[in-house]
């Protein structure tokens, strides 16, 4: 059938429909190319550090100006040592703080589109939040150390230190501002743009039938957006919601600016320091040069592995639970 197919077709047609497959296999081809690479750079990282590197949070470069040592094949710095776990476990806290945060602000404002606003307004305030999603993180960044990190120390962190000490976390020693709870804010405001798009447009997308019916029946707006719009989007808030992980899961420089940047510490509240793997990438990549065995710039790529991979299980997830059409509004409960 396809060898048919293929001699009926003229010769530009055949010429065209390899370039068009070439066109579409380039995504896929980049994808392999980069994770080969990546995969092939780490391979020293894996082999000096082990299953240490996922235990462990030191993370020592080492003495750069001594002879270099010989671990298990391969040379590193003398007394270096890789750990990503304080890294992955700042990047999980403040990306499920960002979703706390960004969640119901989403959801709420999504509705407000959807049922309060005007239908003169409604396109020009979504465009207008869609907007913030092209403002550059490092203008974030700069935002939250001049603005947000003053008001948490002296403002927001105290009266939370005051009064909800009794909660797991919620004590210890306050610092500069800076920290998960900065990181967690600036991460939630940056992906709303994200998360509110997708909710909105499924929620617009919702038959107006459907909607008449229960103003019909005496329902309120509220009513409206609760029997109809959030019931018929569960699958689309999931995806939206997805997608903003992805986003917070790999920010590097508003986080960098704002969590400390600390290394070789374990969170152990919410008003610590923290740093991230995206962060830790950007912040030590300069130094790792320096490094003449190669080593660092290994373990920072082996984190950058860990990164894909987490970032591409929460993508492939999101496919799989809602589909790419539930992601584009267009599949119905």
């Amino acid at each position: 059938m396809i060898d048919l197919a293929w001699n009926e077709r003229k010769p530009l047609e055949n010429l065209f429909f390899l370039f068009t497959l070439a066109m579409a296999l380039v995504p896929f081809a980049i994808m392999v190319i980069l994770f080969s690479f990546l995969i092939y750079n780490a391979i020293p990282s894996m082999r000096y550090s082990g299953f240490g590197f996922f235990t462990s949070y030191i993370w020592n470069p080492g003495m750069l100006y001594e002879n270099p040592v010989l671990v298990h094949g391969v040379l590193a710095p003398y007394r270096s040592s890789f750990g990503m776990l304080g890294f992955f476990l700042g990047t999980m806290i403040t990306t499920a703080l960002a979703l706390v945060i960004a969640f119901p602000v989403s959801i709420f404002l999504s509705l407000s589109l959807n049922l309060y606003t005007p239908q003169k307004l409604r396109k020009p305030f979504s465009v207008l939040v869609e907007l913030f999603a092209g403002i550059p993180s490092v203008v974030y960044g700069l935002w939250g150390i001049i603005v947000l990190e003053p008001v948490l120390l002296h403002s927001i962190e105290p009266w939370m230190k005051a009064n909800l000490s009794f909660l797991p976390g919620f004590s210890g020693e306050i610092f500069s501002g800076a920290g998960i709870i900065a990181a967690g804010l600036i991460l939630g405001i940056m992906i709303i743009p994200i998360v509110t798009a997708v909710i909105s447009e499924s929620m617009a997308s919702q038959p107006r039938e459907l909607k008449e019916g229960v103003y019909a029946l005496g329902g309120t707006r509220w009513e409206v957006g609760k029997s109809v719009l959030l019931r018929n989007t569960k699958r689309q808030i999931v995806g939206g919601t997805l997608l903003g992980t992805g986003r917070a899961l790999g920010e590097t420089m508003a986080v960098l600016m704002v969590s400390g940047a600390v290394v070789n510490v374990l969170p152990s509240g919410i008003f610590s320091l923290t740093n991230t793997m995206s962060a830790q990438i950007a912040a030590a990549l300069d130094s790792a040069f320096i490094d003449a065995t190669g080593m660092n710039i290994s373990a920072l790529v082996e984190l950058g592995v860990i990164l894909v991979i987490i970032s591409l299980i929460a993508n492939l997830a999101g496919r799989a639970i809602v589909g790419r059409a539930a992601l584009r509004g267009y599949e119905h409960d």
